[in-house]
């Protein structure tokens, strides 16, 4: 089991390598594969010929792709830093807005969505919450640990019968 300092220093690891991939993902001039999105769209069509319900669409599956972009953000985040947790959220969300607002003034065939702001910030959250679990639990087993075990028979001392009087 971890110690909580040595959890904090794989997170703090962990939350570097998301940063770097978010920013390559966001700030590359174009989407990070040019035909995905007419790909995914052309999948759609044929997942709803196929029986695939009409409310699945490009846009559910893209904000659904930003949740899942910052969950790692907000779950590693939180788990790196000792105190004040919940500051992960408006630190992911701040992040998000500049991420947005470099897409949409300096990243050609890039939008940036008040949307996108609100899906990575959701993201962050669910990461915040899964945090908080993983804590949970680290803590309950830390706990566990100063409970003395209860031995079995076999690894208790022998304790000597008491003689018996005999007439």
């Amino acid at each position: 089991m971890p110690t909580l300092r040595g959890l904090r220093w794989v997170s703090a690891g962990l939350l570097l390598a998301f940063v770097i991939i978010v920013a390559v993902i966001t700030f590359t001039p174009g989407p990070p594969y040019p035909n995905g999105q007419r790909d995914l769209i052309a999948f759609l069509a044929r997942a709803h010929a196929q029986g695939l319900p009409e409310w699945i669409t490009y846009g559910k599956l893209e904000f659904e792709a930003n949740v899942l972009m910052f969950v790692p953000i907000g779950l590693f985040g939180a788990l790196t830093l000792a105190r004040r947790r919940w500051l992960i959220i408006p630190a992911a969300v701040g992040v998000s807005v500049i991420i947005e607002i470099a897409q949409a003034t300096s990243l050609p065939g890039r939008y940036g969505t008040g949307r996108d702001v609100m899906a990575n910030g959701t993201g962050a959250f669910i990461g915040y919450l899964l945090a908080a679990v993983v804590l949970g639990e680290v803590h309950r087993r830390l706990w566990l640990r100063t409970i003395p075990r209860a031995r079995s028979s076999a690894d208790r001392p022998a304790v000597p019968e008491p003689a018996r009087a005999t007439n």
